[in-house]
């Protein structure tokens, strides 16, 4: 059995985006407010073969009931919370607003028709019906522009904190909820007998700006280290560090995913018998995750294997890729790799600097102390006639901005 806490690092000379994964599937309950995730005495999962890369996850359950009798239950799987706002650069992989991952499931291997549920939550708070009364999206597309929401109901998105402070001309709508979805079906578990319950779906893969080693090195942060709090989520040691330091002329880019594990754990009984293998995607990609009795079988792909496997946490995995970088001493501000040893200061008044020089007319206090308004022409930002290069530039600014968790 993987103890609660489980170290282990794997470095195969790479870098990942960041990304989200997280499922598994448990017993539950429809009950008022959603679904609630309960024990099911009588069933036990026999084993679980989980495979995760960033193009596709795919699990695989064998569940016996032990019990002399059928059991009828709501069986749940909750997919990856997806957050739209300032701190995240997501990707929805399909065009299907009511299976945005593409999540499809099968049982003995015919295909299960299954329902979804799906709520918005503003810190906390169930704002579906909300959304929902205002015929918003609750899955806008990032970078898609929304220019069906009246003028009133954009004031209140903004008023109640559910989207970015922006124009409503710009027509780019930044959600700030973070999106719950979980698919479910009442599934019958003959007495006596064994059944395989499959799934597969296409994780949402966000993205960073590539950035120098050095960049990592001097805000461990942005790989979710802070050795203060005692936190280090993906098992990185210095090790990993060396193997990006040893490309000088690399850049990675960052991916991450995490696959919900724990709610295994409602199942009577522990795991039988788990599989876990991880795909990095290509021989010089790096990865880290926490794990123990790791193994290597093929160039791209590690395998965990363990009985009687009681889940104690969600598997977090990190990908890093390299892209070479310029060579050219870099003197230009604009080039991405510059801006990525900013600090948020440094960023903001290089990302305003653009817009002052477009002639845009501010509207924050702070923006307006530093840049003034004097000359200014155009009050909507989208109208600031930016060369390509420049708004390229604010784009990779503004990415930085969220790794960082600048204040807006």
């Amino acid at each position: 059995m993987l103890p609660r806490t489980i170290r282990a690092l794997l470095l195969i000379g790479a870098t990942i985006a960041p990304t989200h994964i997280r499922a598994n599937d448990s017993t539950a309950e429809l009950a008022t407010g959603g679904l609630i995730f309960t024990r099911s005495p009588d069933i036990e999962m026999r084993s679980e073969d989980l495979f995760i890369s960033t193009t596709e996850i795919r699990v695989q359950y064998r569940f016996f009931n032990h019990s002399g009798r059928d059991v009828v239950t709501q069986v749940a799987f909750p997919m990856p919370d997806i957050s739209f706002g300032m701190d995240s650069d997501i990707a929805i992989p399909t065009n299907d607003p009511e299976n945005i991952l593409g999540f499809s499931t099968t049982v003995n291997g015919s295909p299960v028709a299954a329902q979804v549920e799906r709520k918005a939550l503003l810190n906390g708070i169930d704002k579906t019906e909300t959304l929902k009364k205002l015929n918003v999206p609750l899955a806008p597309r990032p970078g898609q522009k929304q220019d069906y929401p009246s003028q009133e109901t954009w004031d209140r998105l903004i008023r109640e904190g559910l989207i970015e402070d922006a124009p409503r001309a710009d027509g780019n709508m930044t959600p700030l909820w973070v999106l719950k979805t979980t698919y479910h079906w009442q599934q019958t578990f003959p007495a006596g007998q064994e059944i395989s319950v499959s799934h597969r779906y296409l994780p949402s893969v966000g993205g960073t700006v590539p950035m120098p080693a050095s960049a990592f090195l001097d805000n461990p942060s942005i790989l979710q280290i802070e050795p203060s709090k005692g936190i280090n989520r993906f098992c990185v040691d210095q090790d990993f560090l060396n193997s990006m330091v040893r490309s000088p002329n690399s850049n990675w880019q960052q991916n991450f995913m995490e696959y919900i594990l724990v709610t295994g754990a409602n199942w009577s009984g522990p795991i039988k018998e788990f599989r876990l293998v991880v795909d990095k995607g290509a021989p010089e990609n790096l990865v880290s995750f926490c794990g123990q009795g790791v193994r290597k079988i093929s160039p791209t792909q590690f395998e965990i294997r363990a009985s009687n496997f009681v889940p104690g946490t969600n598997i977090s995995v990190l990908i890093l890729k390299p892209e070479r970088a310029d060579p050219a001493p870099a003197r230009d501000t604009d080039r991405p790799q510059s801006v990525a040893g900013q600090n948020c200061d440094q960023l903001w008044q290089q990302r305003n600097s653009i817009f002052k020089a477009g002639g845009y007319c501010f509207r924050t206090p702070r923006a307006i102390a530093s840049f003034g308004n004097a000359g200014c022409k155009y009050d909507n930002i989208v109208d600031v006639p930016l060369s390509a290069r420049d708004r390229q530039l604010v784009n990779d600014i503004q990415q930085v901005e969220r790794i960082k968790a600048c204040p807006r």
